[in-house]
C-alpha cells in the first residue's frame, strides 16, 4: 500500500487501516479487492489445502471446510480404501438424487457438492477416509501467523510468495482507473506481472527427450542435464 501510495500521491503514509484520510481509506477499500482478484486468477499453491473425511457408514453430507473457498480445477475424491480409489464426482444434480433415490450407485460411490456440503452416495464405510484438494479463502497472514480471509492491519501480509508486487501493481492500476485517469500502462504491467509469477509458482516444468534404448517400450525419461550444447 506504501509502494502504490508514492507512485499515486507522491507520499508515504505510516498508516492505513486505522487512518481517516480520504486516500487512504480508498487504499484500504482497493486492498482486498486486489487480493481476492489475484488469488481468483489460478490455483496457487499456498492457497492449496487437503482435506479429509472420515466415514461411518451412516453420515452422507458433510460441511465444507471453514476456509474452503473452491474447488482445484482438476481436484477429484479420493477413496484409497475402496478398489477403484476414488468417488465419482457428478455435476448434475438431478441425476446425483435419480441415482440415490433408486439406488442405481455407480461404482465405487458418487459425490458432488451443493448449499455448502459435500454430498455422499452411499455414505463412506466406517474408517474409511474420502480426500480432496481444494483452494482456502484465507489469503491474509497476521503477524503473529494466523490465516485470515482479508486484511485488517497494516502489518498484514500476503500469503502469495511474491504478490506484494502484484497487490502494488494492481492498486496503482485500479485507483488511476476508478479516477477515471489513463490506467492503460499500468494494467498491462498487472497483467504481465501476475502471468509471470503464475507460471512460476506451478513449478518447474520437466523436459523429456525420447531415447532409443527405450522407444521399443513407448517410454521416456527426463533429460538430466542443462538444454544446450554438453559440450559447451
Amino acid at each position: 500500500m506504501q509502494s502504490a501510495a508514492i507512485r499515486l500521491v507522491g507520499r508515504r503514509p505510516s498508516v492505513f487501516f486505522s487512518s481517516t484520510d480520504q486516500f487512504e481509506t480508498e487504499i484500504v477499500d482497493l486492498v482486498n479487492e486486489a487480493a481476492r482478484d489475484i488469488c481468483a486468477t489460478q490455483d496457487w499453491q499456498a492457497l492449496t489445502k487437503v482435506a479429509t473425511f472420515t466415514g461411518d457408514s451412516t453420515q452422507e453430507d458433510f460441511d465444507a471446510p471453514s476456509d474452503y473457498q473452491r474447488q482445484l480445477l482438476d481436484a477429484d475424491m479420493q477413496d484409497l480404501n475402496n478398489w477403484a480409489w476414488g468417488y465419482c464426482h457428478m455435476t448434475d444434480l438431478n441425476q446425483f438424487l435419480y441415482r440415490k433415490a433408486r439406488g442405481f450407485e455407480p461404482y465405487p460411490g458418487a459425490w458432488i457438492l451443493y448449499g455448502g456440503q459435500f454430498h455422499f452416495s452411499p455414505a463412506p464405510p466406517t474408517g474409511q477416509t474420502a480426500t480432496f484438494p481444494y483452494i482456502s479463502k484465507n489469503f491474509a497472514i497476521a503477524n503473529d501467523g494466523a490465516a485470515k480471509a482479508e486484511f485488517t492491519r497494516d502489518d498484514d501480509s500476503f500469503i502469495i510468495d511474491g504478490g506484494e508486487r502484484l497487490l502494488t501493481l494492481w492498486l496503482i492500476w485500479r485507483w488511476r482507473e476508478n479516477k477515471k485517469l489513463d490506467a492503460t500502462g499500468d494494467q498491462e504491467n498487472f497483467v504481465k506481472a501476475i502471468s509471470e509469477l503464475g507460471s512460476k509458482d506451478a513449478g518447474s516444468r520437466v523436459i523429456r527427450s525420447n531415447w532409443s534404448g527405450l522407444n521399443r517400450y513407448n517410454w521416456v525419461r527426463a533429460w538430466p542435464w542443462e538444454l544446450g550444447n554438453p559440450g559447451g
